[in-house]
């Protein structure tokens, strides 16, 4: 291992967190996969290594990611901004339809196809962080805090909103967290909710009379209804399949110990047991003490990627690692309340767990980043011994 580690640069606590959240991911997809072979008629094989390819190709990408200079992304954050911009649009446009939704955008030359919303957090992270830095004197000013602050995150979640609302709100949640954490004052942070909540409320009555404003109003009415007890079961089979593997999986006086890797019943029968119900299937084979592993080591990535984000050099590195932080903690908490029927029925996968193809890839890209900040703090900090698992 010691081996290894000299090769990686920054906190290693942090890589030994992404290693074995991966190994996790490759056991426990190979093990909630059933009802995809069922489905589409793929071989056990065939998923599982295109599985592991992806995930092995993210960690190349985690590596290629810390080496680079946290500057280098604070210089081309508008760029990169104005990129996700155009995505957007052209998946909206031309994007690959998944379940009603047009996410998707297919690459080019390669059989693969990425959701666009995954690049635009990013980018506005690296954007927002940018010109909370920049503007920082300008705060006051309506007219420069608008155009450079409030703006661009309006546009990036209305541009999210119409395919994905769940993702648009994270969005929106994270750019207020970046706010709120960069002092910005708040009558604009309260102008800014008010007019996008007051603009949101404006498209769903549009909607009403013009459906294809919003095409998917009636499907976010419906996962809010079938929250209710009163609901037909067959209206609500995912989120029942979801309890019920939950409970199979619970551990009693007269059993007690896990279904165990592999011997789940009821993730036959939930459609995404490998990517939006990844916490139920996890729980139904692994039990409560499974879940409380993963609980904790998504509690330990954030409170690494918090201390990496303080110790940084420039408040442009720090707001980049808290922004990251957040974005993947709220992601992994959203799966986990959908699958224990605390909130609707979304489509938010569990951060380097879920099999979720290149979506794994912003995600490692997300940790090399914070990795990068952190090997940089190793390198400026004589008094900091680099690499000290605490």
């Amino acid at each position: 291992m010691k081996e290894l580690f000299k090769y990686l640069g920054g906190d290693r606590n942090i890589w030994v967190l992404a290693i074995t959240l991966g190994l996790i991911s490759v056991v426990s997809v190979f093990s909630f996969i059933p009802i995809l072979v069922k489905v589409k008629g793929l071989s056990y094989s065939y998923l599982f290594f295109k599985h592991f390819f992806l995930l092995a190709l993210g960690f190349v990408i985690m590596y290629v990611i810390h080496k680079i200079p946290v500057k280098a992304f604070s210089k081309l954050s508008k760029f990169l901004l104005y990129l996700a911009v155009i995505l957007l649009v052209l998946t909206m446009l031309i994007g690959e339809s998944v379940n009603g939704a047009d996410r998707w955008l297919k690459i080019p030359f390669v059989p693969f196809s990425f959701q666009t919303s995954d690049f635009a957090k990013l980018a506005l992270i690296f954007y927002l962080s940018r010109q909370l830095v920049k503007r920082k004197e300008e705060f006051n000013d309506f007219n420069t805090a608008f155009k450079y602050i409030l703006l661009p995150i309006g546009v990036v979640v209305f541009l999210i909103l119409p395919s994905n609302l769940s993702t648009a709100g994270l969005v929106g949640m994270l750019a207020l967290v970046m706010l709120i954490l960069a002092k910005f004052p708040w009558k604009w942070i309260g102008l800014s909710v008010g007019s996008m909540a007051g603009v949101f409320l404006l498209l769903l009555v549009l909607a009403k009379l013009q459906p294809e404003i919003l095409p998917r109003v009636e499907t976010w009415r419906m996962r809010i209804v079938r929250m209710g007890d009163d609901v037909d079961p067959k209206e609500q089979g995912q989120v029942n399949n979801a309890l019920a593997a939950i409970k199979n999986g619970a551990i009693t006086w007269k059993d007690p110990l896990p279904e165990g890797p592999g011997n789940g019943v009821f993730k036959d029968y939930i459609p995404e047991a490998y990517a939006d119900f990844y916490f139920a299937a996890l729980i139904e084979e692994g039990g409560l003490p499974m879940a409380v592993v993963v609980i904790v080591l998504y509690l330990a990535m954030f409170y690494r990627f918090i201390k990496a984000g303080l110790g940084a050099e420039d408040m442009f590195a720090t707001y980049v690692a808290l922004g990251i932080a957040v974005m993947l903690l709220s992601q992994a908490l959203v799966n986990m309340m959908v699958s224990t029927k605390l909130m609707p029925v979304t489509g938010q996968n569990m951060p380097l767990l879920s099999m979720g193809g290149t979506s794994s890839w912003f995600t490692c890209i997300a940790f090399g980043i914070v990795l990068s900040i952190s090997r940089n703090q190793f390198k400026t900090n004589t008094e900091t011994e680099p690499n000290v698992i605490e």
